[in-house]
């Protein structure tokens, strides 16, 4: 059974609620010393920090403990199935570690609660100067987008404006050629390092369009509903074409969305406002696969090779 307006709201609330207290456990933490584990084999690309585990622990057992029928899914490896309810919440407990852990101040905690599968409450805590409980904007499903008490609109437009910003993701280049028309109206590039607060702030004008290449749920669910409610739109594109991104769920799997499955979801994600999107996803034409192959194996012969040290 779908959640009713009044349900959402209360969720909503609690989500603003749970976001507040995971920036204040992030917040006691930042600029002080800590150990940085990586959890990727090269030992660089994926940091975690006790930040990271601290705030998911937090989630993890809120949640919990307030809405015992609701699944989990958090980054760092928390999970549990949801009850017959359906409900999952889907927690990237600090985006941005990399910057938090060398003292930059451009993070994020993202709580979204997805409903078979649709995002449909999220809340992103971020830091914010002259501030010291951060900004957290929030929305739920037919409630608007809000920051406090302001409601948020995405920017307006049919295309970028030269010198506002975006997001384009470094993938671009190795799996879409951009067309003459949107390499000449593409925006102004800016990123600040964390998925989740880049779609908040697209949810809030700052951005034009943010585009993302292989982000997990984690990182866009709750940016996905934010930008719905603020007048937005996301794109995914599944190797055959952009498409609306409404949902984590495989169409062809009827049965009911479980952890594993939205811990497994990695996509692309376009976001902005439905003519900008309809631009940039014009103008993104997919190099055909021999074109990315030839591409990739270029690249990694550049960086294979042995550099000339000057004198």
């Amino acid at each position: 059974m779908a959640l009713s307006p009044e349900e959402l709201q209360d969720i909503e609330q609690q989500a603003v609620e749970l976001a507040g207290k995971a920036g204040r456990i992030l917040m006691d933490r930042f600029q002080r010393s800590m150990a940085v584990e990586y959890k990727d084999k090269e030992g660089w690309k994926d940091p975690v920090t006790e930040a990271d585990k601290a705030s998911e622990a937090f989630l993890s057992e809120e949640t919990a403990r307030r809405f015992p029928d609701h699944g989990f899914v958090g980054e760092e490896g928390g999970g549990r199935e949801s009850g017959s309810s359906g409900l999952m919440w889907v927690i990237d407990p600090l985006d941005g570690t990399t910057n938090f852990s060398n003292g930059l101040p451009s993070f994020c905690c993202s709580i979204a609660l997805v409903e078979d599968g649709v995002p449909v409450v999220g809340a992103i805590f971020m830091p914010w100067p002259e501030t010291k409980e951060g900004r957290i904007i929030h929305a739920r499903k037919g409630g608007g987008a809000w920051e406090g008490e302001t409601r948020l609109q995405v920017a307006p437009g049919d295309k970028p404006i030269t010198g506002r910003v975006v997001v384009r993701g470094g993938f671009l280049p190795g799996r879409f050629r951009p067309s003459k028309e949107l390499l000449a109206n593409g925006g102004q590039q800016r990123s600040v390092g964390s998925t989740a607060s880049e779609l908040a702030m697209v949810a809030d004008g700052t951005y034009q369009y943010t585009l993302h290449g292989n982000p997990y749920c984690w990182d866009v669910a709750a940016g996905i509903i934010l930008v719905q409610e603020a007048g937005g739109t996301s794109y995914s594109h599944n190797g055959n074409g952009w498409y609306p991104l409404t949902t984590f769920k495989d169409p062809a799997n009827e049965g009911p969305i479980t952890h594993e499955t939205l811990r497994k979801w990695q996509n692309p994600v376009l976001s902005g406002n439905p003519e900008m999107v309809g631009f940039v996803s014009s103008g993104l034409l997919p190099l055909a696969l021999t074109t990315r192959l030839i591409r990739s194996t270029k690249r990694a012969l550049t960086r294979s090779k042995p550099r000339t040290r000057r004198t």
